[in-house]
């Protein structure tokens, strides 16, 4: 018994071993994608590190290497990005990074004129880090977190031996997002306690309880024709084109993205974003009068 306790230990020790050592090589890939786009311009840092078969929002899925090969770009475009967030699965394959960035299109020497929040996925493919997904929204400018001072996310790693699925989580999720409990209601259940979720015209919205709040009045009105979903070990994501009912704005339709966790046998949402591609107003109502106009 003492022997095997002691295999089970040095098994344990070395899965963290390797997910440590693969988290720094991920997120040195990251720091190199960041400087190639500060340094050699947003079109070769982008061909340079997505994989082949990427995918970007423009504003539709489309695949990234084909986008950036056929898009003609200033070569005096610059793009600062900072990581202020990421996280690897327990087997080290797949990970994130979160971060801001602001576009330069005229190089430093002019300011920038565009900023907002990213989210980067990664993939470890033939003992290199790609990045496989990239998604972005926009906000007035503000502050970039100091990159310096990111770390993984604390907690047990899970390998997953039982290879439970996050598909029917994600797809409760969905469903719940379309009833009375609407959005807030879905990501009451199912989102970690430090959650964080990216939406055009804001900051980060990080906590569980704040992510609930800001997410009220939003309600999913069709469930998505296509869910994308990819895992490793204890970590997943989906995307989906979806579309929301506010309460307050009328429909807004975009892009969803959601990072999931696996942790005390069940499936979390860890990170959110929602980039949308129309906002379609109310129609304002229209009184018409029979016969005669009254009288004013």
């Amino acid at each position: 018994m003492r022997i095997f306790l002691i295999s089970v230990l040095a098994l344990s020790f070395c899965a963290s071993a390797f997910a440590q050592s693969d988290y720094q090589e991920m997120l040195d890939a990251a720091r190199a994608f960041d400087q190639a786009a500060a340094e050699k311009g947003t079109k070769p840092a982008y061909l340079a590190f997505l994989a082949d078969d990427s995918t970007i929002f423009r504003p539709g899925a489309v695949n990234g290497k084909e986008f950036w090969n056929s898009r003609k770009d200033s070569a005096a475009e610059r793009l600062v990005r900072n990581i202020n967030y990421t996280d690897i699965a327990a087997n080290g394959l797949l990970g994130y990074t979160t971060g801001g960035w602001q576009l330069f299109p005229d190089g430093k020497k002019q300011p920038a004129t565009k900023f907002g929040q990213y989210v980067t996925v990664w993939e470890k493919r033939n003992g290199k880090f790609f990045a496989t997904l990239d998604i972005i929204v926009n906000h007035d400018p503000m502050p970039m977190s100091d990159s310096n001072s990111i770390k993984p996310t604390d907690g047990v790693k899970d390998m997953n031996d039982r290879g439970w699925s996050p598909a029917d989580a994600s797809m409760n999720f969905l469903r719940d997002s379309m009833t009375n409990e609407e959005l807030s209601g879905a990501y009451k259940k199912f989102a970690a306690d430090d959650v964080r979720l990216l939406r055009d015209r804001e900051p980060p919205i990080i906590g569980k309880k704040r992510v609930v709040d800001e997410t009220k009045h939003y309600k999913s009105v069709a469930f998505p024709r296509k869910v994308a979903l990819f895992q490793s070990a204890d970590m997943a994501y989906t995307w989906n084109p979806c579309k929301f009912e506010n309460s307050d704005e009328g429909f807004e339709e975009g892009n969803c993205l959601h990072i999931w966790k696996l942790r005390d046998k069940k499936w979390w949402i860890v990170l959110g974003v929602f980039a949308p591609t129309v906002n379609e107003m109310k129609p304002q109502l229209k009184t018409k009068y029979k016969g005669k106009n009254p009288k004013q």
